[in-house]
């Protein structure tokens, strides 16, 4: 049986097996982890974070002191005496703090954004499973150290050694971003063309084909129900029915119009573009009293709570058109897509414009530019300004808007002094306004609703180096004021963050469905639209599911 000193001398032994340099940074890296952003994380996936934060950390130290020693020519990497008490043990216990610390403010932020605190005992699986991905990852770390330093040896033979180090360090780097780059994110998104594609082809169960000749993928349609995809089918085949619309309306409604063009409907943006509107002609969608030109998000989807809202405000006197550019999930999308929401933007409204502008300004539908998320990136590509949005078109409405959009970070970056970034001001809100909630939302011809604990919106490049206006200023209502900018971390924190926009309450992150109505409301209202039929309908659309 071992003895307390021999299990002692074990302990030390293997402690004394890291690198200093890579235990003090590893330290540093996790606590960082654990620092607060606009979105809360589920525990199991900030265990994965911090153990990557480990390891990255610890291989970053190691590296260092390889470069120290380089260039020095001195042992700085080697261990003091009892090096495990006097820096293995404070770091130990620095982690443990703020892990706990990091507990706190995760709950803080969930109390921001409507949900309730999560269990203490989630720190201790924190704790176990950071350390296994640790180990897992330091293992990986190590079997391609003893590579190098294999081929190193073997090249020294033939050249001078540092050169040989120099060399070998080098083909393995760049073989690991060849595996990287020309493997796994080629294969990636190979796999994901793939799966979705597949998943294109398939019907949503309950889902039929239209049989009112208003509909794109009816018989009478020009578009075919099988050249719609998975979101196109959904898109047509649903919607209030003239049941519903007569009980809320009180009168006779209209059938409405849903036009929508797939990727496989035609070979390129523009020759669905122009396939639309020969299905807004066949239609009669000029003949209504509203159309709206609705740039979908990445895999083809339009939120039923906006294409339905702005349905039952005309009971049915209305017209939406769309086209699909891509299969994909927005996240996907906008990584390897953003050039193709661009274009079927800009074609679709092309086409429909030239045909709408010919007739009669009197007589003619209300023209509406509308997209969320992605779709507000695509729909934005139309236009050079704000003026512009106001000279083109009747109206419009940017939901959740990504950072990188040009015409919103033109307007952002040019908002009225004073006005916080969060929720500008623009040439004192003359025709182009922003809102954050409800209360925000006021009559106006160009309106842009955004969250301040949306990631969408406040994800971008520049959080690596430079600290957003957003995190100088007074925080948003749903941003816990602990939030605060760290180089490097905060645009690793903004990049995770979009994986869980969605999965908060309506109201915050990436969910608006509790003010569409009041937003359309706001920039294509009806003649005698009032607040309470905007409250009235809220109650109907509050009872949709999240899609």
């Amino acid at each position: 049986m071992l003895t307390k000193s021999q299990i002692t001398k074990f302990i030390q032994a293997y402690l004394n097996k890291f690198n200093y340099f890579g235990v003090i940074l590893a330290a540093v890296f996790f606590c960082l982890s654990q620092l607060p952003s606009i979105m809360p994380r589920p525990w199991v996936f900030q265990a994965i974070i911090s153990g990557v934060s480990l390891a990255s950390g610890y291989g970053l130290g190691v590296l260092i002191g390889v470069i120290a020693e380089w260039f020095s020519q001195k042992e700085f990497a080697k261990k003091p005496k009892h090096s495990w008490r006097y820096i293995l043990a404070p770091a130990g216990v620095l982690m443990l703090v703020f892990v706990v610390l990091g507990h706190s403010w995760q709950n803080e932020v969930r109390s921001f954004v409507g949900q309730p605190p999560t269990k203490s005992a989630n720190i201790i699986g924190i704790v176990i499973i950071a350390k296994i991905i640790f180990l897992v990852l330091l293992a990986l770390g190590r079997l391609t150290q003893l590579l190098s330093r294999k081929l190193n040896a073997y090249l020294s033979k033939w050249i001078p050694k540092r050169i040989g180090i120099l060399i070998g360090t080098s083909a393995m780097l760049l073989v690991a971003t060849w595996i990287f780059n020309g493997f796994l994110l080629s294969s990636f998104v190979r796999t994901s063309n793939n799966i979705y594609s597949a998943g294109n082809d398939k019907t949503t169960s309950g889902t039929v084909q239209p049989v009112r000749e208003t509909r794109s993928g009816s018989k009478q349609s020009l578009v075919s129900w099988e050249s719609l995809g998975l979101r196109g089918r959904d898109f047509v085949a649903r919607g209030p029915s003239q049941a519903k619309l007569q009980e809320f309306s009180g009168q006779t409604p209209t059938e409405p119009i849903r036009v929508y063009a797939g990727v496989k409907s035609a070979g390129t943006a523009r020759e669905r573009a122009k396939l639309a509107v020969r299905e807004l002609k066949r239609t009669g969608a000029f003949e209504r009293k509203v159309l709206v030109l609705a740039t979908a998000t990445g895999s083809g989807w339009l939120e039923p709570q906006a294409v339905d809202s702005i349905e039952y405000m005309y009971n049915g006197n209305s017209a939406i058109v769309s086209q699909q550019y891509s299969y994909l999930p927005s996240w996907i999308s906008f990584l390897v897509d953003a050039e193709n929401a661009r274009d079927a933007g800009r074609e679709l409204y092309d086409a429909v414009y030239a045909e709408w502008s010919k007739l009669p300004s009197e007589s003619r539908p209300k023209l509406i530019s509308y997209g969320l998320s992605l779709g507000s990136f695509g729909g934005q590509a139309v236009f050079s300004s704000a003026q512009d949005v106001h000279r083109s078109v009747d109206g419009a409405l940017f939901v959740g808007t990504p950072n990188n959009t040009e015409l919103w970070r033109t307007i952002t970056d040019n908002r009225d002094p004073g006005s916080p970034e969060v929720k500008p001001v623009y040439q004192g809100g003359q025709t182009t306004r922003f809102a954050s909630s409800k209360e925000d939302i006021k009559p106006t011809h160009t309106l842009y609703v955004q969250h301040a604990s949306d990631p969408v919106v406040w994800w971008s490049y520049d959080l690596l180096l430079h600290k957003p206006d957003r995190l100088r200023e007074p925080r948003g209502r749903d941003v816990s004021p602990k939030v605060r900018w760290v180089p490097v971390v905060t645009f690793f924190q903004a990049t995770v963050d979009q994986f869980f926009g969605v999965s908060v309450p309506n109201g915050y992150g990436h969910n608006y469905a509790n003010v569409m109505v009041d937003s359309w409301a706001a920039v294509a209202a009806p003649a005698g639209w009032n607040q309470a039929q905007s409250d009235s309908l809220q109650k109907i659309i509050d009872a949709y599911p999240n899609e």
